[in-house]
């Protein structure tokens, strides 16, 4: 019964039936990874979808010495592990965990069956890959277009697309990232992101809050690019 409540939470499968639903529920299986486990490797086969009932992950790009881009940091809900399944080539990404996570799997058979059964859920994983690219594009815009201050509070504000909960003056996003691994999305330092936040504290345009960070009205007016208007302050 657990898994058949969380399912119906999940925005993915939120158009199946009770019935299609307890399916999906029977053919899965939950799997649980302590902090800093790495869920799948860049390469692996990709015989199944994830579904992040509680914790938080990273999607990552390993190069050489072990240098580390993250693409992605996802949380409660939200699914990983399409790309594989539709292509059926293997892992695009390496997937690591932040904290304790609990997953839900589901067998590539039963993913596809689900995809070809109902339309509806093939458009939300297009729609979620779409985002998916665009978010790319942004990086790739952020790390050319803008100062390293710039990069901190566009990756911030990529973050809070999904995590970003407004108050109509500001975002707070909960938890906080680490410096690191703001780090890793903009390809800088932790050390360089630690001053640049605190400048950005300094002039008002992050502060911190209880349990995470809020995103002020002045940082948003200047950094919120139109491709990322969804985002805008009053919509949650």
């Amino acid at each position: 019964m657990f898994r058949i409540d969380v399912l119906r939470n999940v925005p993915l499968l939120s158009g199946l039936s009770d019935s299609e639903i307890e399916l999906v529920a029977q053919s899965a299986r939950v799997c649980r990874y302590p902090k800093g486990s790495v869920v799948f490797q860049e390469g692996d086969p990709g015989d199944y979808l994830a579904v992040i009932l509680r914790g938080r992950i990273k999607v990552v790009l390993l190069g050489d010495k072990g240098h580390e881009t993250i693409i992605a940091i996802l949380g409660e809900s939200e699914f990983l592990g399409e790309v594989a399944l539709l292509d059926r080539a293997p892992r695009s990404a390496t997937v690591m965990t932040l904290e304790d996570t609990e997953f839900l799997q589901i067998a590539s058979a039963r993913f596809l069956s689900l995809v070809t059964e109902h339309p509806a859920i093939a458009i939300k994983v297009m729609t979620h890959l779409a985002g998916a690219v665009r978010e790319s594009h942004e990086q790739i815009r952020t790390l050319s277009m803008f100062d390293v201050y710039g990069r901190i509070v566009r990756c911030l504000l990529g973050i809070a697309r999904a995590h970003g909960e407004s108050n109509g003056t500001r975002i707070v996003i909960r938890p906080k990232p680490s410096n690191q691994e703001v780090a890793k999305m903009i390809g800088s330092s932790r050390e360089t992101v630690s001053r640049g936040l605190k400048i950005l504290e300094n002039t008002g345009y992050v502060s911190a809050v209880e349990g995470g960070l809020a995103i002020e009205q002045r940082a948003i007016r200047r950094y919120l690019e139109p491709a990322l208007q969804n985002l805008s302050v009053g919509d949650k």
